[in-house]
C-alpha cells in the first residue's frame, strides 16, 4: 500500500467532518419541528437533552478510544 501519511490523515479528517456536518444538520431539523410543534418549553427540553446527550457521547468516545488504545498496547 503505496498511500501517503497526508492521504490517510485527510482521508479520516473528512470522514469525521462529514459526521459532524450530519449531526448537525439532524440536530437542526430537530430544532425546528420541536420548535414548530412544542414551542419554548419543548426547546428548553431539547437544549438540556443535547448537553446530556453530549456528555454521553463524550464520555463513550474516551472510553471507547482509551479502552482500544490500552487493547493495542497489550
Amino acid at each position: 500500500m503505496n498511500t501517503s501519511v497526508f492521504q490517510t490523515f485527510f482521508r479520516y479528517v473528512s470522514l469525521n467532518i462529514m459526521g459532524m456536518m450530519a449531526i448537525s444538520i439532524y440536530i437542526l431539523a430537530d430544532t425546528f419541528f420541536i420548535a414548530k410543534s412544542l414551542g419554548p418549553l419543548g426547546l428548553t427540553a431539547l437544549n438540556f437533552s443535547i448537553s446530556i446527550y453530549s456528555i454521553l457521547h463524550g464520555v463513550g468516545l474516551m472510553v471507547g478510544i482509551g479502552g482500544a488504545t490500552r487493547f493495542a498496547i497489550l
